[in-house]
């Protein structure tokens, strides 16, 4: 790409969601969903993954999870099947 074109491109963020379900403590099942808002400012998309994190906490059966590498985990009555979720920011230019 061109240097001209590059200097009109505008950076944007978006929150992407990872989901991984672990059955007997192994990853079975892992997806990445993007979601479809920009945000001009990394601090929009960072308020929008609190207020959905609260959401989550207050409305659904799911807690803080223990593991570094997720923020959330609904549990099963067995906990032999439980589910994690992990927000971050992605940045792209427009």
């Amino acid at each position: 790409m061109s240097t001209e074109l590059k200097t009109g491109l505008r950076r944007k963020y978006r929150v992407q969601v990872t989901v991984a379900i672990y059955r007997e403590g192994s990853l079975s099942y892992k997806s990445e969903i993007l979601s479809p808002a920009f945000y001009s400012k990394r601090t929009e998309a960072r308020d929008h993954i609190r207020q959905e994190i609260r959401e989550r906490l207050m409305h659904s059966r799911f807690f803080r999870s223990s593991r570094l590498d997720y923020d959330l985990v609904r549990y099963t009555e067995e906990a032999t099947c439980n589910t994690y979720l992990r927000y971050t920011i992605q940045d792209t230019e427009i």
